[in-house]
C-alpha cells in the first residue's frame, strides 16, 4: 500500500483527507520505541532581566512581556518543542513549508520561533536568505549559520523592521496571540509585493468521526477546559487553526490555499504510515500534557496544581488508548501579498484557489 500523501491541487476534491480507519488487531504491538542602527526601536535587547525567568508551579515562564505567553520555556519544554518540528516534517514529507518560494528567496520572518529549528534548517536549506527568528524568550542556540540571526520580540506589539520580507512563517502560534487580525494586517504591511505568508497551526477541540470520544472522557473534558480557559485569558485556542484563511483574506491577502491533515494522537489507525506519525504525536502530547495545561488551568480556571495533577493522569491513560479515535487537526495556509502590477495566469502556483488535501487512503 502507498503511502498517504498531500497533494495540493487546482481540482474539486475533498479539503480534508477521508476518515482513517482503525486498526482493529487489538493484539498489535508496536516496535517503534515511541509508542534602524538602534535595535531598540523594534526588539528587546537580550539583558539579563529577560533570561531572569519566572517560575510558577515548578516551570518556567518568559519574563518579558510576562503572562501574555501560557506554556513554559524551560528545558523540558525545549526538548518537546524539538521533537514537536520532527513531527511536522514527517506529517509534510520532509518539507519546511508548502508556499512555492523561490530557491534564491532573500528576507525571511520565523515568528514564534521557538528553539529556531526551523529557522536553522530553512537557512541552510536556503543560503541565499536572511532569516531572522523572533521570539519572546532567548531559548535559540549561540551558534548558528552566518544568513540567520534571533531577536527577543513580541509579534503583538507594532512591528518596526527596517526592510520588508519575502517570506513571513508562523508554526503552532494558536494559544499565543490574542488580536489575529492586528497579526495579519502587520503581516500584510511587511510583505514585499509578491512575497508570500504561511501558517502552520493545531486546534482544539480534538477531531473524532466515530463517536469513540464521548463528552464523558477525561480527554473531551480537557480539549473543552482548554478551550475555556483559553478563552478567559485572551489567547483563543478554539478552531483557531480553521479561521486563518478568514483572517488573511480580511487582511488583504487573495487565492489563500489551505491544506488540513489529521495528527492521530496514538497508533489507533490502520494505515502504517499514520499509526508511526501517531506514535510521535502520542509522545509529544504526553511529553507536553502537562506544559500546555499547567497555565491555562490555573490562571484561567482558578484549579489549584494538585487537582490537575489528578486530572491529567485520567488525561493521559486516554491519549494512550488505542480504542479513542481522536486527533489533532492540522491546517496550513498560504498566500501571497498581489498587487496590480503582478500577472497572474493559470498554471502559476499562487493562482490556486481551491481548498484541497489528497484523501488518505480507506483499506
Amino acid at each position: 500500500m502507498a503511502s498517504p500523501t498531500l497533494a495540493i491541487c487546482t481540482g474539486p476534491q475533498s479539503n480534508l483527507q477521508g476518515r482513517i480507519v482503525p486498526d482493529t488487531d487489538d493484539g498489535y504491538s508496536s516496535s517503534n520505541p515511541l509508542d534602524s542602527e538602534d535595535e531598540s526601536l523594534y526588539t528587546a535587547s537580550v539583558s539579563s532581566s529577560i533570561r531572569a525567568y519566572r517560575e510558577e508551579n515548578g516551570r518556567t515562564y518568559s519574563s518579558f512581556k510576562e503572562g501574555s505567553y501560557l506554556f513554559p520555556n524551560d528545558e523540558t519544554e525545549n526538548d518537546r518543542l524539538d521533537m514537536q518540528h520532527a513531527v511536522f516534517l514527517r506529517s509534510l514529507g520532509g518539507k519546511l513549508c508548502l508556499a512555492p518560494i523561490p530557491k534564491d528567496v532573500q528576507d525571511v520572518l520565523d515568528i514564534g520561533t521557538g528553539t529556531g529549528l526551523w529557522a536553522l534548517d530553512f537557512a541552510d536549506e536556503y543560503p541565499s536568505a536572511q532569516v531572522t527568528g523572533t521570539d519572546l524568550s532567548p531559548i535559540q542556540p549561540s551558534y548558528v549559520p552566518p544568513n540567520l540571526s534571533f531577536l527577543v520580540d513580541d509579534a503583538e506589539a507594532e512591528w518596526r523592521f527596517r526592510d520588508k520580507f519575502d517570506f513571513i512563517h508562523g508554526r503552532m502560534l494558536t494559544g499565543s496571540l490574542g488580536d489575529w487580525d492586528n497579526f495579519y494586517r502587520q503581516c500584510y504591511d511587511n510583505l514585499k509585493p509578491g512575497a508570500y505568508l504561511e501558517m502552520q497551526d493545531t486546534q482544539l477541540p480534538l477531531g473524532c468521526d466515530d463517536g469513540t470520544m464521548p463528552p464523558t472522557t477525561a480527554l473531551a473534558q480537557w480539549s473543552s477546559n482548554m478551550i475555556e480557559a483559553c478563552k478567559k485569558l485572551n489567547r483563543p485556542f478554539h478552531d483557531i487553526g480553521s479561521s486563518h484563511k478568514a483572517h488573511m483574506e480580511a487582511a488583504g491577502f487573495v487565492d489563500v490555499v489551505e491544506v488540513e491533515h489529521k495528527w492521530p494522537m496514538n497508533t489507533w489507525p490502520k494505515d502504517e504510515e499514520l499509526k508511526q506519525l501517531g506514535a510521535w504525536t502520542m509522545v509529544n502530547m504526553l511529553q507536553g500534557l502537562a506544559a500546555f495545561s499547567l497555565a491555562p488551568s490555573t490562571r484561567g480556571l482558578g484549579w489549584e496544581r494538585e487537582k490537575l495533577e489528578r486530572f491529567l493522569v485520567d488525561v493521559r491513560k486516554d491519549v494512550r488508548d488505542r480504542k479513542i479515535h481522536t486527533y489533532w487537526l492540522r491546517s496550513q495556509q498560504f498566500s501571497n501579498k498581489f498587487t496590480n502590477s503582478i500577472t497572474r495566469t493559470p498554471d502559476d502556483p499562487r493562482f490556486f484557489r481551491h481548498i484541497c488535501s489528497q484523501p488518505m487512503n480507506e483499506l
